[in-house]
């Protein structure tokens, strides 16, 4: 069966690129600007660490020839958002240091030093998932790996080495006096543990609804990288644009189908649509595939190409090898002119058919493309000469025109078969599950503690969970939802790789309550809510801050970064809010819940061995 097949149009490639290309920087120069803003010097000194971190990736990625992927850039925003977070996480210690009236020389020492363990765990945990995926991932996964690991490994350089070389030499040169950092609010008192039953109450509602709609949505809950079967992005004439619900109503009857409109490039509105649909060229639906399913939907409203031709002459050349000529030969050019870009492979192959049909299936013919570099790329103007006469290459390209007339333009047609679908469903199910088991396991030694570990799994599968469950209620909501950009919403690779970076960055946010829990608890064999409500309002700036920018990134992301991100941006959305409650209304109470209960149990049984001997 086939594994997979896949067109996309030139211009369509263009599009995603610009509308990727705008978006990344974008959403970079909002974060850096926040954090310039809000830690003035500091600032300065992590947007050039960020700015470094995201060079040196690129550089080391062309320097290896590795592909940039959507999910390598999944990837590295993971990364650049863990680099913000390292540097959030060192300046909040200054803070504490300098609000404790320590010089500034020596809140700069403290500030890397105590943050620089917790850096170091939440690149690690976060460095785990992208080892699993680079070993056991498929291609798309793997590119996510590649930018996640060079971007945590260069991380540790960049955030920790560079900016505090950056802060010594401002400070022993007396550049750097004292440090002014804005406040996003001063200490709070906020019990957060008594809050823990109601917010497990509502995350367990919430995820069976999800799940609820999830096995309502059953196969058509997967896009076709896991079903296997047919993506297909059509263009309506401008003069005869559709909405989306009249898109999804014309194509009701193909199986497990789902549209979305695509944005972006210089297409008006409603006039580009991606249809995902189970249905494969080799389980035809009443005799038809779903190229000829959606002309059949739409007779008449499709974009069709065109081409014009002019200039049909005829020319006698006399060829000479050495002294001597050959035969006259009578030659017929013609110039021909096309409104969407053709490549030479599909012009040559049209020709071909037209010449066959017209009697002049051995005609010979060239074609060349004016200022053509690549005999792969797709051109608008094109020369043809022919042995045929004026006539008859008229007749020849009157055939080819009407034919192209006829062909409806196909933005991009995506096939994958069932098996190599199955097969990617199972890779990408066990590298989620590998990486959670890692991570559980490096908290579990990190922390001496089981309790610890089985939060951070919870937190992390109850993030996930939560993530699903809004794309499979997504299809629901969409009809209500458009004004805010929700879409019928699938999983893909994409969003398998949007997963994982929710789980980078929801371990990323863990870890850091847990060390300074840890820190809190020092000696005692206890954790005690007063310490649990402690550590989550001294964290709590910068667990703030880190979510804030990370959730305006991916605003920006979801809102300008077209079609080919929208889903993947999404995912993120949801992931980054689910991530942050988490981490505060689930991870550190669920330790202190199976703390207690680990204590209570051994208490009786401490009591029992006390009792003297009847």
């Amino acid at each position: 069966e086939p594994i997979s097949e896949q067109k996309i149009s030139p211009q369509l490639g263009a599009d995603t690129i610009r509308s990727g290309a705008r978006a990344m920087p974008l959403a970079t120069i909002v974060v850096l600007t926040f954090m310039l803003m809000y830690y003035r010097f500091p600032g300065i000194v992590a947007d050039l660490a960020v700015l470094l971190n995201i060079v040196l990736v690129l550089a080391l990625m062309i320097s290896i020839k590795a592909a940039f992927t959507l999910a390598g850039l999944a990837g590295l925003v993971l990364s650049v958002g863990m680099a913000v977070d390292a540097n959030v996480l060192i300046y909040e210690r200054m803070r504490e240091e300098l609000d404790r009236g320590a010089s500034v020389r020596m809140a700069i020492r403290n500030g890397f030093q105590r943050a620089f363990s917790t850096i170091v765990d939440s690149n690690l945990t976060t460095l785990i998932t992208g080892i699993v995926l680079f070993a056991i991932g498929t291609d798309q996964l793997k590119g996510f790996a590649v930018t996640l690991i060079l971007g945590l490994t260069l991380n540790l350089f960049t955030a920790v080495f560079c900016s505090r070389v950056a802060f010594d030499l401002a400070e022993r040169n007396r550049w750097l006096t004292k440090l002014s950092m804005a406040r996003l609010f001063g200490r709070t008192n906020i019990g957060f543990v008594r809050w823990m039953r109601p917010a497990i109450i509502g995350s367990i509602l919430f995820i069976l609804a999800g799940l609820a709609a999830a096995w309502q949505r059953g196969q058509g809950l997967f896009d076709i990288d896991f079903t296997g079967g047919t993506s297909v992005q059509v263009a309506f004439k401008p003069d005869q644009p559709l909405d989306v619900a009249d898109v999804r109503e014309a194509v009701a009857a193909l199986p497990d189908v789902a549209v979305s409109a695509v944005t972006g490039g210089d297409a008006p509105p409603g006039t580009r649509y991606k249809i995902d649909t189970s249905l494969r060229d080799d389980t035809p639906a009443d005799g038809n595939d779903v190229e000829q399913a959606l002309q059949a939907a739409f007779p008449g409203r499709l974009a069709t190409y065109d081409m014009g031709f002019r200039d049909i002459m005829s020319t006698a050349d006399q060829k000479e090898s050495g002294a001597e000529a050959t035969t006259t030969a009578l030659t017929t050019g013609a110039v021909l002119d096309f409104p969407q870009k053709i490549t030479m492979p599909a012009l040559r192959d049209t020709l071909e058919v037209a010449l066959a049909a017209e009697g002049f299936a051995d005609a010979p013919f060239e074609i060349n493309a004016e200022g053509m570099t690549s005999r792969t790329k797709p051109y608008r103007t094109w020369a043809l000469s022919t042995a045929l006469d004026p006539e008859a290459t008229q007749k020849v390209l009157e055939r080819v025109a009407a034919k192209l007339r006829e062909t409806p333009v196909y933005l991009s047609a995506n096939e994958i078969g069932g098996k190599v679908a199955g097969n990617t469903k199972i890779t990408a199910l066990y590298a989620l599950l590998a990486s959670l088991v890692m991570i559980v396991l490096y908290v579990w030694v990190r922390f001496q503690n089981v309790a610890f570990g089985l939060a951070a799994v919870v937190a992390l599968a109850h993030d996930v969970l939560v993530a699903i469950g809004c794309l499979a209620l997504s299809r629901f909501a969409a009809p209500f939802l458009g004004w805010a950009l929700v879409d019928d919403f699938k999983i893909s690779l994409d969003v398998v790789a949007a997963l994982l970076t929710i789980v980078g960055f929801s371990i990323n946010d863990t870890i850091v309550i847990f060390d300074r829990l840890r820190e809190i608890r020092g000696k005692s064999p206890v954790v005690t809510a007063e310490m649990v409500d402690r550590a989550l309002n001294q964290t709590l700036s910068r667990t703030i801050l880190t979510s804030g920018t990370a959730l305006l990134a991916a605003l920006i992301l979801y809102a300008f970064g077209g079609q080919g991100i929208h889903a993947f941006a999404f995912t993120m959305l949801i992931g980054i809010v689910a991530g942050t409650y988490s981490t505060i209304f689930i991870a550190a109470p669920i330790v202190l819940w199976l703390q207690q209960r680990a204590t209570a149990a051994a208490s009786p049984a401490a009591a029992r061995g006390m009792q003297p001997a009847s």
